[in-house]
This record gives C-alpha cells, sequence and structure tokens, in this order.
C-alpha cells in the first residue's frame, strides 16, 4: 500500500492562495465560512466549508454548504427510514442547489472559475479551479 502524496510546493501554494481568496470572496458576500471543517463534516450552524486538497489524485479547492447539524441529522433519518419524498428532504435539496447556484455566482463573479466537483467522493461540492 502506499501513501497519498502530496501536490509539488508550487502546487501547494497555487492552491492555498486559491483557497483563501475563495474564502475571502464568499466572507466579503457575506457567508459564514468554514475554513477548517471538522472530521464528521458537520458544523452546528452551517455554512460554507472550504477544503483545500493537497494530495495528488484529487487535489484542489473545494466548497461544499453545510446547513444546521440538526436539520442533516433529522434529513439523515428521513433517508435513513426511506422517505425520500419528505418535505424536510425536499427542502435541504432545494436550499442546498439555491446556495450552490449563489456560491457559483459570487465566486465567478469575482473572477473565479467554479465546476461541479468530478470527485465521486465530493458528489455535491464544487470546485475552485483559477
Amino acid at each position: 500500500m502506499t501513501s497519498p502524496r502530496r501536490v509539488s510546493p508550487a502546487e501547494q501554494e497555487r492552491l492555498l492562495a486559491l483557497g483563501g481568496r475563495t474564502a475571502a470572496v464568499l466572507r466579503e458576500a457575506g457567508f459564514r465560512v468554514i475554513a477548517e471543517p471538522d472530521l464528521t463534516g458537520l458544523s452546528d450552524e452551517g455554512g460554507a466549508a472550504i477544503d483545500v486538497d493537497l494530495f495528488q489524485g484529487g487535489g484542489g479547492v473545494y466548497v461544499n454548504w453545510l446547513m444546521n447539524v440538526a436539520w442533516q441529522e433529522e434529513v439523515h433519518r428521513h433517508l435513513t427510514a426511506g422517505e425520500f419524498e419528505h418535505p424536510r428532504v425536499r427542502q435541504l435539496t432545494a436550499a442546498h442547489a439555491a446556495v450552490r447556484a449563489a456560491l457559483t455566482a459570487v465566486l465567478s463573479a469575482a473572477g473565479l472559475t467554479v465546476v461541479p466537483s468530478k470527485d465521486d467522493m465530493r458528489p455535491l461540492e464544487l470546485q475552485v479551479v483559477g
């Protein structure tokens, strides 16, 4: 088994700067930014979680919108029970789609290029590529 390898030092510097710029743009627009989300991926209050991945194969700047943790847990219970059309599930899905569109618009207007993540481990995230 091989260990994950970091991208080059120059690429690390570029990605960290891009992550910082992404956070600054979102904060200026009034979004709550979580620069280092905890390992569970949850935040009590929610916000724009920015992850700067410095490893080869997945390296990049990713933005995910996290809802309030109680809401996320409620929706998880409904999904686990097979209640895919529950109103709270539909509401969270609609809110997430609307905020992703807003995040994309704000970052794009600031001159950043934003694309849907192609990483199957980050299916609902946005990737800021430059």
